[in-house]
């Protein structure tokens, strides 16, 4: 199986909440959702705060090894992770390394929606770096950081996350 397949992946209703945020999220088989889609999304552009405040829920995914997450040769060219959202809306989200040693944080990739075209309608889109360093689970531990932002009165355009994936891509 090639290494481009073998990837960490997840579902958007499978990360862990906060209970505050826990009630402000539906979970609806594989997809995590803020908001409420009952207007049709010509009605409003997705994120649009500007006439009424946004709500957010945070969520969070543990990342562990996996053989996508690491290069199958010891003298492997240059790579790079890449941080791959199915989403609707308005999403960010961040692939954080927190140090065990003293829990220091630090984003490896951030994801923002906002540099797409609007998402009314679930796509798919990625983020990566330029070069990456091999993830060291021995010295570090991973977590995937996403918040769903949404209107708190208008309903419409919720926003939701269907898939999570991160794995590595080589480069020439």
């Amino acid at each position: 199986m090639s290494d481009q397949v073998r990837v960490w992946t997840t579902v958007g209703s499978a990360g862990a909440l906060s209970a505050t945020d826990l009630a402000k999220v539906t979970l609806h088989n594989a997809v995590i959702a803020l908001g409420h889609d009952i207007v049709t999304p010509a009605a409003s552009a997705p994120g649009d705060s500007s006439a009424v405040p946004p709500i957010t829920a945070i969520v969070r995914y543990n990342i562990t090894p996996v053989d996508g997450l690491f290069p199958a040769s010891a003298t492997f060219p240059p790579f790079h992770y890449r941080l791959q959202l199915c989403y609707r809306g308005t999403v960010r989200a961040r692939l954080v390394e927190v140090s065990l040693p003293n829990g220091a944080e630090r984003d490896l990739l951030v994801f923002d929606s906002g540099e797409f075209p609007p998402a009314h309608s679930f796509v798919t889109q990625s983020t990566h770096e330029s070069q990456s360093s091999v993830m060291d689970f021995v010295n570090f531990a991973y977590y995937v950081e996403a918040t769903l932002i949404a209107s708190a009165i208008v309903a419409g355009n919720p926003a939701e996350i269907a898939v999570i994936k991160v794995g590595h891509k080589l480069q020439p």
